[in-house]
């Protein structure tokens, strides 16, 4: 057991890379971005999700996929989205199972006939898609519209970092984004949710109270700027600095060493 869970008296470590479901706080944006995806997915339509990093866009797509019934949805998530465009469509069919033709468009044929009859509904996911190269976006497109009388294959979620916003804008995908059917936009954490944020994960880990001072939580938020990430990451070196400082409970002071701890580094 480390310092930190010895010293406030709990039964695991907290703020772990890999949320716990039961340390997850439901909060408006999360809730509103599900919404957003879920509606999308019933449609087999195209799902566009930004976030700055470290806002829980990963968090976000691990919630939708726990909500897919595993029986009715198949889900191909890839991250591999610097790759080119047959590299990428390589990629799609292996993760089914397939075997990559000579050619781009038999490829695309095959992998579109292969989903349309499958007998679960198929959700892909491609993160990290603000590094899609532009033919990629292109070959998206077509397989998301292979037939003038018949629906997507497939339901679509593009996820990344804002600047996929910005790319969706340009007149080379134009035709793109007339076929994108929710623009989902995960925000930062607001004040009161970081003090809310806090307190889930640390009662997740075993806490019987508030370990962090209203004080404290304040300069975690000014800091952070509500980023999730940033703000398990001050967090934890802040409840490091309390623990090793004897305090029971961890101060404005403490969150500030955690900081000059970084600007440090």
């Amino acid at each position: 057991m480390s310092l930190i869970e010895d010293h406030f008296k709990l039964h695991r470590p907290p703020f772990p890379q890999a949320t716990d479901p039961a340390a997850l706080l439901q909060h408006q944006s999360l809730r509103d971005a599900l919404d957003r995806l879920r509606f999308a997915l019933d449609r087999d339509g195209i799902a566009v999700l930004s976030a700055e990093s470290g806002c829980g866009k990963s968090t976000v797509l691990s919630c939708m996929c726990r909500e897919l019934d595993p029986t009715a949805y198949l889900v191909v998530y890839s991250a591999l989205s610097s790759l080119g465009p047959f590299s990428l469509l390589t990629s799609l069919v292996a993760k089914l199972g397939l075997r990559a033709r000579r050619f781009k468009g038999e490829t695309a044929q095959d992998l579109v006939a292969h989903l349309r009859g499958l007998p679960k509904r198929t959700v892909v996911i491609l993160d990290e898609a603000h590094l899609l190269p532009d033919d990629s976006l292109e070959d998206l497109r077509l397989l998301t519209a292979d037939s003038l009388d018949k629906k997507s294959p497939f339901a679509l979620v593009l996820a990344g970092q804002p600047r996929l916003r910005e790319r969706m804008t340009e007149p080379q995908h134009y035709a793109l984004a007339q076929r994108i059917t929710v623009r989902v936009r995960l925000r930062p954490l607001t004040d009161s949710e970081v003090a809310l944020f806090v307190d889930k994960h640390l009662r997740a880990c075993g806490a019987q109270r508030s370990l962090f001072d209203p004080d404290a939580i304040t300069l975690l938020f000014q800091h952070s700027r509500g980023v999730p990430r940033i703000v398990q990451g001050f967090a934890l070196s802040a409840m490091l600095a309390a623990a090793s400082g004897g305090k029971k409970t961890v101060d404005a002071d403490s969150v500030q060493q955690a900081v000059l701890d970084q600007d440090a580094t």
